[in-house]
């Protein structure tokens, strides 16, 4: 068996169990989904009339433009407490035991990762239909509703980083859950309800404009274009802490 066969080996048998971990406790489902589904269903009545002021660039339909921001927000939800049922694994030595099987470390992660992919484009899958109920449309058709399902699963494993960098220079469920918590506001200091224009504070407008979760979002989700290197660099970023912590926690 070479390396890159072992690896995959050992990463699907513990991504396995790292779903069978989160599948374990039912409250997982309900408090991911459910704060994005209120605001789906709210907000997009409550505010269905704002289209209708100047700067909105033609848009009709509010909750077209509502969808893509909680298409990301739901990716995060998703995985914003990733890494604390690695802690809980950690301190309970389970790690311990894997670490002293003859398995690649590295497999411990991926296997912790990889089910992100999947949990975030399910989770953002529900809250598509949801949308596509209340009236939104995908103009791209099948093929459209599946890559956006695949960008909501990479956006969940950059997301993730969030969750395992300061798990891994911590160690401490504590501090892992309350920086998460800290993120949390990103949504509401975004363009993902209201376009820039819109806003009377120039303070604020700067910050919506570094702020991950932009109008690049809803500029993809109307008219199809690539990603901007913004996304691409804030999964690198992420990607490349997580690397370098993981090396260290797990030497």
């Amino acid at each position: 068996m070479t390396s890159i066969t072992a690896f995959g080996y050992e990463t699907y048998y513990l991504g396995l169990w790292t779903i069978r971990r989160f599948l374990r406790v039912p409250s997982n489902f309900i408090s991911i989904i459910f704060f994005p589904l209120i605001q789906l269903l709210v907000f997009s009545q409550l505010y269905k009339d704002i289209v209708q002021l100047p700067g909105f660039g033609g848009q009709t339909n509010y909750l077209a433009y509502m969808v893509p921001g909680q298409v990301v927000f739901t990716a995060f939800m998703a995985v914003a407490w990733s890494a604390y049922g690695l802690l809980i694994e950690y301190r309970t030595g389970y790690l311990d035991k894997l670490w002293a099987s003859p398995i690649s470390r590295w497999s411990v992660l991926a296997g912790e990762m990889a089910p992100l992919f999947l949990q975030a484009a399910i989770m953002a899958g529900i809250l598509l239909i949801v949308s596509l109920l209340l009236g939104a449309a995908i103009v791209t058709g099948v093929g459209g509703f599946l890559l956006i399902l695949a960008l909501a699963g990479v956006f969940g494993i950059a997301f993730a980083g969030t969750s395992f960098i300061p798990a891994l220079l911590t160690k401490s469920e504590q501090a892992t859950t309350t920086f998460s918590l800290l993120l949390f506001p990103l949504m509401f200091m975004s363009t993902a309800f209201v376009l820039t224009a819109r806003l009377e504070w120039t303070t604020m407008k700067r910050w919506f404009r570094l702020c991950p979760p932009s109008q690049m979002g809803v500029d993809e989700w109307e008219h199809g274009q690539h990603y901007d290197g913004q996304s691409s660099a804030i999964s690198l970023v992420l990607s490349y802490f997580l690397r370098e912590m993981g090396c260290k926690w797990l030497a």
